[in-house]
């Protein structure tokens, strides 16, 4: 028996070798190609939009309140200004009771006798003086400007010499003959005390200047009613 040549041998088993590695070089030479249709079959895949959260069985998704209308504003408004208008009206009214809001002229008239409650200290009596060159009924002021005494003679008379007041309800005006009224002849209080008297209104003083106790005011005041006080009692 003849015996087989070794390159035979050789080239059998090379056969072999290629034939049982055709489907790994398949393989491999097929791998590229799945690798780059990945990408695209990703990019081509439509993108799923995240699920709604439901609200929760029971509970109702909270409603939100219409807006106010323009006429409900209007409403409101008008509303708001009624009350700050009579809450106003009524400070000015409590003010003016009980004597805030500043000194303010009296409506009384010429010829009229009214009851004043006039606010005083002892002090008053030599402190108190106006200065004003005219003269009502016969009654004047102490002074004829801030830097000169009454010349015209009946200086020092309290029944002709007008000086200012101011009464309980902040009411100012000028007056003759408190001073020589019985009821402030005898000692006064040593605190402040307030007098009732008759107050009669005969004409108006134009422009005096007013002397109070911290001295001389700086500018003269418009026309003042005056007159003369009677009756007077010291209010207990």
């Amino acid at each position: 028996m003849a015996e087989k040549e070794p390159d035979e041998d050789k080239d059998e088993v090379e056969g072999e070798d290629e034939g049982e590695n055709e489907p790994e070089a398949e393989a491999k030479a097929e791998a590229p190609k799945a690798e780059a249709k990945a990408p695209a079959a990703a990019k081509a895949a439509p993108t799923k939009a995240p699920a709604k959260k439901q609200p929760k069985a029971g509970k109702a998704a909270p409603r939100r309140a219409p807006p106010p209308s323009s006429a409900s504003l209007g409403k409101s408004m008008v509303l708001f200004v009624v009350v700050v208008g009579t809450l106003a009206a009524g400070f000015a009214l409590l003010g003016q009771e009980r004597g805030g809001g500043g000194p303010r002229g009296p409506a009384w008239k010429t010829g009229q006798t009214v009851d004043v409650e006039i606010t005083l200290v002892a002090s008053d009596k030599r402190e108190l003086n106006c200065a004003a060159t005219d003269e009502v009924a016969g009654r004047h002021c102490s002074f004829e400007s801030p830097t000169k005494t009454w010349g015209k003679g009946d200086a020092g008379d309290d029944k002709k010499t007008l000086r200012p007041y101011t009464s309980t309800d902040n009411v100012q005006f000028v007056a003759a003959g408190l001073w020589s009224e019985p009821a402030l002849a005898n000692t006064l209080p040593t605190t402040r005390f307030s007098v009732k008297c008759k107050y009669t209104v005969e004409g108006k003083l134009k422009a005096p200047t007013f002397h109070w106790e911290s001295g001389w005011e700086g500018q003269p005041r418009g026309e003042m009613l005056a007159g003369v006080l009677t009756g007077c009692v010291l209010v207990p």
